[in-house]
């Protein structure tokens, strides 16, 4: 096959795809116009047919004893906290004290 041969091949083939492509854009732009009057008409079927008020969820709760619970552990946490600053603080002192 010449080279004029395989380009002239190539051609054909990107007019057929540009033929395809445009026919996919028609059919593409002609749908949803159809899609959406059905999808209109259903819902407006199903509202009608159901109108169900939304139930509303229930808050949850927390026990007392749940609440103790996690009250303890926070103070826990914080009484690390402040034991590892006073910590801290005294090694800077001593460090301090010997210079």
């Amino acid at each position: 096959m010449s080279t004029k041969q395989l380009l002239a091949e190539i051609e054909r083939g990107v007019k057929a795809l540009q033929k395809a492509h445009a026919l996919v854009l028609k059919a593409e732009a002609a749908a949803p116009k159809a899609k959406a009057t059905a999808a209109k008409s259903a819902k407006a079927k199903t509202a009608k047919a159901t109108k169900v008020p939304a139930k509303k969820t229930a808050k949850r709760g927390m026990s007392d004893e749940g609440r103790a619970k996690i009250a303890a552990a926070q103070q826990k946490r914080w009484a690390k906290v402040r034991r590892a600053k006073k910590k801290a603080a005294k090694a800077a002192l001593a460090v301090s004290a010997a210079k």
